[in-house]
């Protein structure tokens, strides 16, 4: 039987993934969208800056979050000739 959803995996992800800047935000974007296209799911995830911190020499660092359009965890559109199943509802 095809796993429903994506495994989960609580806490930092392996490979110290810096989710905050833009190149570690895009990245967690795509992996999200990856694993939900794996199975079948469409998932829309972007990238959207939230912050900015002055380092107090000119220069500046951003921070970024990553969105989606998941309902308590769970897709909302199957990919294009993906075959209709049903997901379990998130408590």
């Amino acid at each position: 039987m095809p796993q429903p959803y994506p495994r989960f995996h609580p806490g930092p992800s392996a490979g110290r993934l810096d989710s905050f800047s833009e190149r570690g935000a895009r990245e967690l974007a795509r992996r999200i969208r990856t694993a939900w296209a794996n199975i079948g799911w469409d998932v829309e995830v972007r990238v959207e800056r939230i912050a900015s911190e002055e380092l107090g020499d000119g220069r500046s660092i951003a921070h970024f979050i990553v969105r989606s359009d998941l309902i308590n965890g769970m897709p909302q559109r199957r990919l294009d000739g993906a075959a209709a199943r049903a997901l379990p509802r998130a408590a």
